[in-house]
Order: C-alpha cells, then structure tokens, then sequence
C-alpha cells in the first residue's frame, strides 16, 4: 500500500511539474540564428548600415509630413531596425550633445547648402565602428510650405524652396547591425 501510495505522489509531482505549453519554435529558430557566430568585416558592416538609412530614408521621403509632426511613425521604424532616431533642425546643429565626427558632417551639409550643393544621405562611422550614423537631409518642398502653413509643424520656420531645414539623423549600432545578419547571406557572399 505504502508502494501504490508513493508512486501515485511520484507520478502527480511529475504530471504537475511539467507545464504543457507550446513553445514558439519559430522565435526559438531566430534566436538560435541570433547567437551564431558571424565574421563580419567593415565594409560588410558599411554595407548593411547604408542598406538599412536607405530603407528607413524611403519610408520617411514617403510621408515627410508625418514623421516631422508625430513620432509614432519614427518610433516604429527605429524599434523595427533597432536604431535611434532624431530630426535634428539646422539651429540645433552647435549643441554639444553631438560628438566631433558628427558636428562634422552637419558642418559638411551647411557648406553643401551655402554653395547650392545637392544634399545627399551620407553614413558615417562614429568614434570606434561601434556605432554608424546614417543622415537624412530634409529640404524645403511645397508640401512642407503647406504643411507648415497650416500649422500642422509647429517647430518648424518657413523656408524657401529647397532650403536645407535638417537632418534626420538615424543611429545605427554595429551590435545591431550584425545581430540582424542572416548567416546564409554571408555564407553565399551576397555582400
């Protein structure tokens, strides 16, 4: 009896204790890829880095208006590239906040705007390789002149046309950059 009695306590621990519950064997998969070792080289990084601005430069070329007056839009793409991401207006450009190497690119911008130079995204590594920032110049457009007019961008001054109002400025981590490699990608040499 004493036999019958511990094994039936032995059986309902280990019933109990197991917990059946499905796993997500899809996330486990992304995870298993996450931790792969991956050889990446510099230029691959600059590569991945430039690819990932201009995929987040086209969707906010695409609603200029709705990224510079809410930050839902912005918020969204920098959690799904996992960046950080800012407009940086033209009078921001001398706070110290912003490194040397940074202060140098708007500076290379500002030169670019006085002389009527087209303005052009750039990428840039930052200090160490540790972090690259993508830039995204913003130019004065009629929408934006109606936009503002309206009220609708509350920050912002009217300008003429085609003159330089910022920079979105997207910071790219190399951790990140590498994370969201797929093995297979650099297998193959696509890049």
């Amino acid at each position: 009896m004493k036999r019958v009695a511990s094994v039936l306590v032995v059986s309902t621990l280990l019933v109990t204790s197991c917990e059946f519950k499905r796993l997500d064997t899809a996330k486990m998969q992304q995870e298993i890829q996450n931790q792969k070792i991956k050889h990446v080289t510099s230029a691959q990084v600059s590569t991945l880095a430039t690819e990932q601005g201009d995929a987040i430069g086209r969707v906010i070329d695409r609603q200029p208006i709705r990224a510079l007056s809410t930050k839902a839009l912005v918020d969204s793409l920098a959690q799904a590239y996992g960046a950080r991401i800012e407009f940086v207006p033209v009078a921001q450009w001398n706070q110290p906040r912003f490194d040397a190497k940074t202060k140098e690119v708007f500076a290379a911008y500002r030169y670019n705007a006085e002389k009527q130079l087209p303005q052009e995204n750039n990428i840039q590594k930052i200090g160490d390789g540790s972090e690259w920032l993508y830039t995204i110049p913003v130019v004065m457009t009629p929408e934006l002149t109606t936009a503002i007019n309206r009220k609708q961008l509350p920050t912002l001054q009217p300008q003429k046309e085609k003159e330089l109002l910022g920079l979105w400025a997207v910071h790219l981590s190399r951790k990140e950059i590498v994370r969201r490699i797929d093995p297979k990608t650099l297998e193959k040499g696509k890049l």
